[in-house]
C-alpha cells in the first residue's frame, strides 16, 4: 500500500535511517525472511454501507476503466445507476524490535497524510479520485512473543477506506445539440388553435 510506503526510522546507534517495509499478510509472510521494523496490512472486510446508499440515474465523472474520458469541450458524459456504497476495513500492524522504533512509527503514522485521526485520504492513482479513509480503531500497543521468544512491540490500526461500485455498465450519452417545436396556449380559447410561439429552435449554445 503506497500510503504507508517511504517511512524511515532511525539506526539504532543513531547513525542513518532505516527504511520499514510494508508487506500483505496474505500470502502470509514467513518469520524467517521478516525485517524489523516493518508494516503488515491484512485482508480488508468488505461490507455494503446501506447508510450512505442512495439509489437513481447519476453522472460519473471520473476515469471509466479501459474508456476514454470526455474532453473539456465535449458534450457527452457517462451516466449510470447509482454505485453501490462499500466499506473497505484494514487492519494495520506495525512489528518492531525496538521501543523507540514503536514511538517513532506511532508518531509517524498519525500524520495527516497518513493514518490521521481526522480528515484521513487515499488517493487512488488508477481512476484519478480521492476517497475518504478514516481511523477507526487504535492504536493499540501490545508486547509479545515470537516463535523465538523474542520480544516484539506491535502496534495494531484498524482503517475504513470508503469506496463504491457498480454491477452496471454505465452508457455513454451525448447532449441534446437541438430543441425543436411548437408551443399553444391551451387555456385562452381564442387562440387554442394559434400558436403562441410559431415553429422555434434552440441550440446547446442558447442552453
Amino acid at each position: 500500500m503506497e500510503k504507508l510506503s517511504g517511512i524511515q526510522v532511525a539506526m539504532p546507534n543513531g547513525i542513518g535511517l532505516l527504511d520499514v517495509p510494508v508487506r500483505w499478510r496474505r500470502p502470509e509472510p514467513e518469520n524467517e525472511t521478516m525485517a524489523y521494523p516493518v508494516i503488515v496490512v491484512h485482508k480488508p472486510r468488505i461490507s455494503r454501507a446501506k447508510e450512505r446508499e442512495h439509489r437513481g440515474v447519476t453522472t460519473y465523472n471520473y476515469l471509466q476503466e479501459g474508456r476514454p474520458m470526455p474532453g473539456e469541450n465535449d458534450l457527452w458524459r457517462y451516466f449510470g445507476d447509482r454505485p453501490i456504497p462499500y466499506n473497505l476495513d484494514y487492519q494495520i500492524q506495525v512489528l518492531c524490535r525496538l521501543q523507540a522504533h514503536e514511538t517513532e512509527l506511532a508518531g509517524k503514522l498519525a500524520r495527516g497524510d497518513r493514518i490521521p485521526e481526522r480528515g484521513g485520504y487515499l488517493h487512488i492513482e488508477a481512476l484519478d479520485v480521492v476517497v475518504s479513509l478514516d481511523l477507526i480503531g487504535g492504536p493499540e500497543f501490545r508486547d509479545v512473543l515470537d516463535s523465538e521468544g523474542k520480544r516484539l512491540f506491535t502496534t495494531n490500526y484498524l482503517i475504513r477506506v470508503y469506496s463504491e461500485m457498480t454491477p452496471y455498465d454505465v452508457q455513454r450519452y451525448e447532449a441534446v445539440q437541438t430543441i425543436s417545436g411548437t408551443i399553444r396556449d391551451f387555456d385562452d380559447q381564442s387562440t387554442a388553435v394559434q400558436p403562441v410561439l410559431s415553429e422555434w429552435q434552440t441550440t446547446a449554445e442558447d442552453l
